[in-house]
């Protein structure tokens, strides 16, 4: 995560709001549209899940461990609204648990009726967190801009992508920049170094295209 004028850029938060949104909303019909008892495309939507969960958990343990506090102590006014933050999360790590647990369960099985109850499940997750994430970019962004110093929200930033694992970089990248606007991916791009801009060109696009494939059937569209 960037700055702008010595304060966080927080709109690269957006970004990745963004995708978490996008991507577990279209996961109920998705599984749901799964023949009965095709495992391997259970499988595929399941291991997909699964990432998408591990990237929001680390996402939100980031927050909880290097946003919250600060908050809380430079902006005391606002620790009812960091509270509820902290509650949304707790509630959220449920539904994750829960999501988790039913992605196994469908993945082994392949069967409409473990479908049926996943969907459920990432109904629910995604209901709580629309409400969350829209609360913490309407309420908490501003105040991020306000309190939390360049080098804080470096290193928020550098938690989330250390979390990734290498060879899913550019992978997710690709999955960023296609739900981004153009003014964001704009900026995106313009925060990656040299190197990474090639690879991503090189092979990143690629290697994004084909795992958009594997989950979609279609290619992205830009």
């Amino acid at each position: 995560m960037t700055t702008t004028a010595h304060r966080p850029q927080t709109e690269e938060m957006v970004i990745v709001h963004t995708l978490f949104r996008t991507h577990l909303a279209a996961l109920p019909d998705l599984v749901s549209a799964v023949p009965d008892g095709d495992r391997s495309r259970a499988a595929d939507l399941a291991g997909w899940l699964t990432e998408l969960l591990t990237g929001l958990h680390h996402h939100h343990v980031g927050e909880d461990e290097l946003m919250w506090p600060v908050l809380a102590s430079r902006a005391p006014q606002d620790r009812l609204l960091v509270l509820r933050m902290e509650e949304q999360h707790s509630r959220i790590a449920d539904l994750v648990a829960g999501c988790h647990r039913d992605g196994a369960a469908f993945a082994a099985s392949g069967r409409r009726a473990d479908g049926g109850t996943l969907a459920a499940t990432l109904r629910d997750l995604n209901e709580s967190l629309a409400e969350h994430l829209s609360d913490e970019e309407r309420h908490i962004l501003p105040i991020v801009r306000e309190v939390m110093s360049v080098d804080e929200w470096r290193a928020l930033a550098d938690r989330g992508n250390a979390s990734i694992p290498k060879e899913r970089r550019l992978v997710f990248l690709g999955f960023m920049l296609h739900t981004a606007t153009p003014e964001q991916r704009n900026l995106l791009m313009a925060q990656l170094p040299l190197p990474a801009r090639m690879l991503w060109r090189l092979v990143g696009r690629r290697d994004f295209a084909r795992a958009y494939r594997q989950i979609y059937g279609v290619g992205p569209q830009w």
